[in-house]
C-alpha cells in the first residue's frame, strides 16, 4: 500500500482523484493564513499584481468586489478566475512569477504596479521588475504561519504546494525517503534540498498535483 500525505487539506473532488484501495491517505494544512485589512487605493494608471488566491481573498473579503474595477496581472488560472468573477479586468495571466515578470517587462515597462502579497512572498517577481526599472509598490495583505506537525508514519509521497509548505513539513519531518510531488518548479527547488525524488505537476494546480501522485501510484503497482 502506498502512503500519501497532502500538506494541504483537499476538497472532496480533489481527494477523489486519488481514491484507491492501494492508498493510505492523510492530509493537513501545513500553513495557516491570516488576512489583513487591505489598502486598495491606487491611481488609475497603476496595475495590480496578484500571485496567489490568498491575496485576492484578503483584498476582497466575503466576495465583495470593492469600489472600482482593477486592472490586474496575475499568476495562476484560478487566481485570474477569482478576479474576473469579482468584476476585475485581468490583462495578463501566467503560470509562474518568472513568466509573468517577463511579460510585464516586455509589454508594460512604462507602467507602475502594486503588488498585493503575503509576508513570505518570494523575491522572483519584485526582483526581476525592480532590476528592469519598473515602478513597484508592495502591500502585504496576509501573514503565513508554518504549522510544525510531526508524523510518525513514513510517506511514500508528499504533496507540496509552495516553498513555505516544504519548509513547514521538513521542520518536523524527514523527506529524504519520500517522493516530493510539487505544484511547480519553485516548490521543487525547495524540495530538492531534502529529497532527490522530485515530481513536478504538469500544471500549477492542486488537481494536477493529486493526479501526478495518482500516476506515481499506477506506475508503482503496474510494475
Amino acid at each position: 500500500m502506498m502512503r500519501v500525505l497532502s500538506t494541504r487539506v483537499l476538497t472532496p473532488a480533489q481527494r477523489a482523484l486519488l481514491a484507491s484501495d492501494e492508498v493510505h491517505f492523510e492530509e493537513y494544512d501545513a500553513l495557516a493564513t491570516d488576512y489583513l485589512a487591505a489598502d486598495l487605493h491606487a491611481d488609475d494608471e497603476a496595475l495590480c499584481l496578484f500571485t496567489s488566491q490568498h491575496a485576492v481573498h484578503a483584498c476582497f473579503p466575503q466576495g465583495k468586489p470593492g469600489e472600482r474595477m482593477l486592472n490586474c496581472c496575475c499568476v495562476g488560472a484560478k487566481t485570474a478566475a477569482l478576479l474576473q468573477g469579482l468584476g476585475h479586468r485581468v490583462l495578463e495571466v501566467q503560470d509562474s512569477a518568472r513568466l509573468l515578470a517577463d511579460v510585464i517587462i516586455k509589454n508594460y515597462s512604462g507602467r507602475s504596479f502594486i503588488f498585493f502579497c503575503g509576508d513570505r512572498r518570494l523575491e522572483t517577481l519584485p526582483r526581476r521588475l525592480q532590476r528592469a526599472g519598473i515602478r513597484l509598490e508592495e502591500r502585504v495583505v496576509y501573514h503565513t504561519t508554518l504549522i510544525n506537525k510531526k508524523f510518525d508514519l513514513h510517506f511514500d509521497a508528499v504533496l507540496l504546494f509552495s516553498p513555505s509548505g516544504v519548509e513547514s513539513f521538513t521542520s518536523a519531518n524527514d523527506l529524504s525517503e519520500s517522493a516530493a510531488v510539487c505544484i511547480g518548479p519553485t516548490t521543487a527547488k525547495a524540495a530538492r534540498k531534502h529529497t532527490e525524488q522530485i515530481i513536478i505537476a504538469p500544471f500549477p494546480t492542486v488537481e494536477a498535483v493529486v493526479t501526478a501522485a495518482g500516476n506515481l501510484l499506477n506506475s508503482t503497482y503496474d510494475r
